[in-house]
Order: structure tokens, then sequence, then C-alpha cells
């Protein structure tokens, strides 16, 4: 994701932690009714396990200032804890890099920030692993079973996880027997997203992979691992990944103007096409498409599967299969319900988001706009 439409590089400093956040100070909450009377773990434990929202990936990469102000942080400062985060060094504050959004006319575009990175090397496929203690085990690309997407075509997953569950999986073998080693007070549960924006992103790639409500995972497994050690905890929804901006961009009266015919591929390695159906056929912002909508291909466009997310394809209806609904029902309401555990809707907070409709307790209106709003970030996918 992060080297798609990109047109330029770019350099931004890193800000100061003051500058992003003030120092907590002065904030005392009684935490007896949710502190672990079986483990007694003495200073209280505030856990969080999850994908690209709970590590604070934004701007399409993931960078000190996310890691900051990921909503897990933001929540313990809250509750008056400082929980140990995996942050980048300062010096190499800007992380992974990250973009900077151009415009969004014809399609999305951006600049890639690329000073202050924190890779080994210059090839950018080893992020420099983070030694110190952790509370937080999140980072982008993480699957329900807490592993890194297993059709993550270029390893983003591995690339992140590898910063600081590498040594412990030599002991362990995979992320799931080390978290389930870990105790807490309290744990903050968001896992799912990061499967459905994979899948979607990729367009299809290998089939579009759906949520499997039915088929048991490391995450609830994890759960009700922690719930039986006695901690208290909370878990979310999956928001409508196909409600998001970068997702919708490509309208059909854009696709109109093109004056284009578009042909859609049969089957994989098939070189039959049908006809481009916008009733059932929703472009995707692949790099082809992406020279589609920038008139880099003139009369007729051959599209292949991941170009295009379609409700009928092969008797698979793509968008239904993208959909979190049936997770959310069996995975997390239903677990949550069984264990005694609060659930947070962000699949409701979301919708009631985008469509323009969600006032903050303290009365700031948030505005879902894309590029003048004060949701999104750059990426069009994950919050500021």
């Amino acid at each position: 994701f992060l080297g798609w439409a990109n047109h330029g590089d770019t350099t931004i400093r890193v800000k100061a932690d003051k500058d992003i956040l003030p120092v907590l100070t002065g904030i005392k909450i009684d935490l007896t009714a949710i502190t672990n009377t079986l483990l007694n773990l003495g200073n209280f434990r505030l856990m969080s396990i999850g994908g690209a929202l709970s590590a604070g990936f934004r701007d399409g990469g993931l960078y000190r200032e996310g890691q900051l102000t990921a909503f897990p942080n933001l929540v313990a400062r809250q509750m008056g804890l400082s929980i140990n985060l995996p942050l980048f060094d300062p010096n190499e504050g800007n992380g992974s890099g990250y973009k900077t959004l151009i415009n969004t006319e014809p399609i999305a575009s951006f600049n890639l920030v690329t000073n202050n990175l924190a890779y080994t090397d210059n090839t950018a496929n080893i992020l420099r692993p983070y030694t110190g203690k952790i509370d937080s085990y999140a980072f982008p690309n993480m699957g329900t079973d807490l592993g890194p997407l297993s059709y993550d075509n270029n390893n983003v997953g591995e690339k992140f996880s590898n910063r600081f569950f590498d040594n412990p999986q030599k002991d362990y073998g995979d992320n799931y027997r080390f978290l389930k080693k870990q105790n807490c007070d309290f744990f903050i549960f968001e896992a799912g997203m990061d499967n459905l924006v994979n899948s979607i992103a990729l367009g299809g790639a290998g089939g579009i992979t759906k949520l499997n409500p039915f088929d048991g995972t490391g995450g609830t497994s994890l759960v009700q691992s922690l719930v039986d050690k006695k901690a208290k905890g909370l878990m979310l929804t999956v928001p409508d990944v196909m409600d998001l901006p970068y997702f919708n961009q490509i309208t059909n009266e854009k696709i109109k103007k093109l004056n284009v015919i578009l042909r859609v591929q049969k089957s994989f390695h098939s070189e039959d096409y049908r006809d481009f159906d916008p009733t059932i056929d929703k472009l995707i912002p692949t790099p082809y498409v992406e020279k589609l909508m920038r008139g880099e291909i003139k009369d007729l466009a051959l599209l292949n599967l991941e170009d295009v997310l379609s409700k009928y394809q092969n008797g698979n209806d793509e968008w239904t299969a993208v959909s979190p609904t049936v997770y959310n029902d069996v995975n997390i309401n239903r677990k949550a319900k069984e264990l005694n555990l609060p659930v947070v809707d962000i699949y409701g907070l979301y919708k009631k988001i985008i469509a323009g409709n969600y006032t903050t307790d303290d009365g700031i209106k948030v505005n879902p706009d894309w590029v003048k709003g004060n949701f999104f970030s750059a990426d069009g996918i994950y919050p500021t």
C-alpha cells in the first residue's frame, strides 16, 4: 500500500512528543474494580492486542506520531495510566514512511515521506527491532489469528510484527502462544479490520478472503484465556470497510466520463471477458485502474479480477464477502456476551461518522470528508 499511487518524495520534520500530546499529569482514577485479583500483578497493567487501528497506522504508514495518538494510548491516558508502546526512536520517528495527500482527482495521488525512517538498510525491508517493554501488541496487517496476514503479498505484517515479535516467536513458536503467556489487569482487543482492508486493497487477488466467523480464531481464544485468568477487558467490532473513502473514490460518474469500454475478466488466468456492470461491479484503486482514471488507457480497458469487486463473480458475492456483519455477531458480540465483556461498536460508530451524524461528548462535530474533514487521515482508510 505504501508503494501505490506515489508521485514523489517529501521530507517532514519529526514532531517532538510534547507537540503531539501534553504531558500526562494529575489524573487519578480508582481502578480497584477492574484490577486482576487472581494474579495480583502489582502495578496495574493495561494490554492492547490489535491490528493497524490499534497500532496507530495512519496516512498509509506507521510513525511515532500515529503510535502516540493510537486509541489504546489515549484510553490509557484517560485512565491515568502510562502504557509501554513499541515506539520508533525520535531520530527515526517517521518510521516506515507515510503519505501526504496531493489530491483526490481523478484518483488519489500521494507524496511519500522519506526522511528519518527506521529501516536498518536501504532496501526498506527490515525495520529496526524494538527491545523495550511492551503493553501494546499491535501491528499493521495482523490477522484474526494474531499473526501476519497469510495473503499479505509484500509481507507488510511480518515487517511490522518482527519489530517486537521476532525473538519471542523463537521461544514460543508464534504470536498466539507468546501472547497466551501474558498477564494483565485489563485488555483491549481489536482484530479483523486488517483482514478486510488488505483483501479489498489487493482487489481480491487470489480471491476475496472473508472473515469466517465459524472458524475458531487465535484472537477469540486469547480473549478466553485472558478472562480465564480473571482479566477484565473489552472487544471492538469491525467497521464496514466498504464505506471507507479510499474505496469509494471511483464513482460511476467518473467512469462515464472516461469514454472507455470496460471489460472484466471472467475468471483467473482466463482470456474471456464480460461487460463491466456498474450495478454489480466496483472498481478498486489498483495500479492498472489508476492508469485508467488518469486517461492513460484509451478506448478499451481489460480489467483483471483484482481490479474489480463484484457482486457476482463465479457465483460469489464479493461485496457480501467483505462485510464484517456476521463476524461481528458471532465472534465479537456473541463471544463478549458469553464472557460478560463490554463491546465497543465501532461498526456502528463508523456508520454514524460517515453519514455525518456524529458529535463527540465534548461537542466536536466529526467531519468524514476525506480532504476537508477531521476524521480520516491522508490514506482515506484509517483515522487521524
